[in-house]
């Protein structure tokens, strides 16, 4: 009787093992860094200020320049917001994302020297490059 009743438990907890075994739902689960799927970018103050003070520290940008170039970001950063929000289908919210960075890039081209804008440019390239993942090639090498 103490043999069958044994028996009869450890069949039950062996069963309800994998119960146990579950995984946490995907609202849970911490993600890389980045913007995947279900983790919110920063602020886009945030966002705009640390731009900010990248392009200062690798431009050598003055105070008045400076400023300049935090509004344009954060124009830039709260067009992002509302663009990534839209309930638009990912074409046109490529479209939207690439018009939204080509305005930016000519407010910076306005307010920067020639100099710096070519400095901007290639800072651009190497972070481009060091995305890691797909190797997407540049938009601009891509088409002929």
């Amino acid at each position: 009787m103490f043999t069958k009743l044994a028996y009869t438990g450890l069949l039950y907890s062996l069963l309800s093992l994998p119960l146990l075994a579950q995984q946490a739902p995907m609202s849970t689960v911490p993600h890389q860094q980045g913007t995947k799927q279900g983790q919110k970018m920063a602020d886009p103050t945030i966002r705009a200020q640390r731009m900010t003070d990248r392009l200062t520290k690798e431009l050598g940008l003055d105070q008045a320049t400076s400023q300049k170039v935090y509004t344009a970001a954060l124009a830039r950063a709260q067009k992002i917001d509302n663009i990534q929000a839209s309930p638009d289908d990912n074409r046109t919210k490529a479209k939207a994302l690439k018009a939204n960075a080509d305005d930016f890039k000519a407010q910076l081209k306005s307010i920067l020297t020639p100099d710096q804008f070519t400095k901007f440019e290639s800072m651009r390239g190497r972070m481009r490059g060091g995305r890691g993942g797909m190797g997407r090639p540049d938009s601009d090498t891509d088409q002929p």
